[in-house]
């Protein structure tokens, strides 16, 4: 089993990276928070720490900055009727402090933010994180994401929202509308605040 990998970034999408080591190429999906912690990271080497999920259609490999990230994916991904690629969507836009929240507050709505995210599979995801609000509470921390340089925060929200199931002109009208009332935001806060509007 892979736990950690270090290398070289040879590529950075939204989702996912390609990481070089001793001349292997691993492609690992990443959540949004981590793609914008690495955008000046290309070319550099990184370290992240791995999920690596073993099942009978294949294998996938996902990475986190953190062992404690990557702890809370996996109880994410265990609920039950959560899937892996989306409790990452999952984190990608809400930490452990705010899925608790949301469970105390019994916010389907909030969830039902995230796109392709809806009715009973809502539903589905509040029951479950409900009913394990318990081993939520050891994830509780502050966020600590990283910055993104001013030119192209919104160009990332925008590429995120579309990566999300946003068309282009609908992505660009409301990071035009977030960024109109919070000119200061990061990539991060601004799809954030989208999905969340």
């Amino acid at each position: 089993m892979i736990a950690s990998l270090r290398g070289t970034l040879l590529r950075l999408d939204l989702d996912s990276i390609l990481i070089e080591v001793s001349g292997v190429g691993y492609e690992v999906l990443i959540p949004f928070p981590l793609h914008l912690s690495l955008r000046e990271s290309v070319g550099k080497e990184v370290y992240l720490h791995i999920f690596h999920s073993i099942t009978d259609r294949g294998q996938k490999l996902f990475g986190f900055p953190s062992n404690k990230d990557r702890e809370l994916f996996k109880l994410i991904k265990s609920l039950h009727g959560i899937g892996e690629l989306t409790a990452l969507k999952i984190l990608s836009f809400f930490q452990a402090d705010e899925l608790y929240q949301i469970a105390q507050a019994d916010d389907r709505k909030t969830l039902e933010k995230i796109p392709k995210v809806k009715g009973k599979t809502s539903e589905k995801i509040l029951f479950e994180i409900k009913q394990n609000l318990k081993k939520l509470e050891s994830f509780l921390q502050e966020s600590t994401r990283e910055s993104v340089p001013a030119n192209v925060q919104d160009d990332l929200a925008i590429l995120a929202l579309i990566q999300l199931g946003y068309d282009e002109k609908t992505a660009k009208r409301e990071v035009d509308a977030i960024r109109k009332t919070s000119p200061d935001l990061e990539a991060g806060e601004i799809v954030r605040k989208v999905i969340t509007r």
